[in-house]
């Protein structure tokens, strides 16, 4: 049964394991992008195109390609694993799910451009990622955060997510009525009550993918200005 605290652990674990193979399996794009970095600044000093060009065609590129692989994860794991039961939820986990990996891709690029070499990018992506994991409010609540590492929290590729799954699962009108444990024949805990319980609100569940999505574009601006500089420092 669907009941009990080792059932609500087990699946909020799926939902950080999920996020961890996720974000970790795209940094396999790193020696692409610093391959691609190398052409790029030769190609500029060239005249043959500008940095702007290679920004936006290499995101637009990996769209149709992350969505392709959100779906191959998501079409398998999210019925076997028993979530939500219905086409909607499925459809907005795919999206958070290509949202994701579209977040991973972007960090990845923007310190590709960074970094000087495929070793100090492993280094410096691993330990970013495993600080956002950390600060992500599943190890420690946001309360329990000291307030000098607070803005780490809010800057994890990890939360927003992690929180939207959540929603997604415990939320909305089946989530007011789904009990996830049960305690002398009585129902003690529903959906909407956990996610009070863990200061979520439905609301959330759009606002956190529009935080996503800044994630996205923030990173591959910030890519850009590093790419021009690079290449500005190289023709001059």
């Amino acid at each position: 049964m669907d009941l009990g605290p080792i059932a609500l652990q087990t699946r909020i674990g799926f939902f950080a394991f999920s996020l961890t193979f996720l974000l970790s399996s795209t940094t396999e794009g790193l020696p692409i992008f610093l391959q691609e970095r190398r052409i790029l600044m030769r190609e500029t000093s060239r005249g043959a195109y500008r940095v702007s060009s290679y920004v936006l065609a290499n995101t637009f590129i990996f769209l149709p390609f992350l969505l392709m692989v959100a779906f191959l994860y998501t079409t398998p794991v999210y019925w076997l694993v028993g979530l939500r039961q219905n086409i909607d939820g499925f459809f907005y986990f795919s999206l958070v799910v290509w949202m994701v990996v579209l977040m991973s891709n972007s960090f990845v690029a923007c310190f590709s451009a960074l970094v000087p070499n495929f070793i100090m990018g492993t280094s410096v992506i691993a330990g970013f990622m495993g600080s956002f994991f950390l600060f992500s409010g599943y190890f420690i609540s946001k309360k329990d955060i000291p307030s000098y590492w607070i803005f780490m929290h809010y800057l994890s590729l990890f939360k927003y997510p992690f929180e939207c799954f959540m929603i997604n699962e415990y939320g909305g009108e089946q989530g007011s009525g789904r009990c996830i444990e049960i305690e002398g024949g009585e129902c003690k805990l529903f959906g909407d009550g956990f996610l009070r319980q863990q200061g979520l609100r439905e609301s959330q569940k759009w606002t956190n993918l529009a935080v996503m999505l800044g994630f996205v574009i923030g990173y591959r601006v910030l890519s850009f200005f590093i790419l021009w500089y690079r290449c500005y420092r190289t023709r001059n």
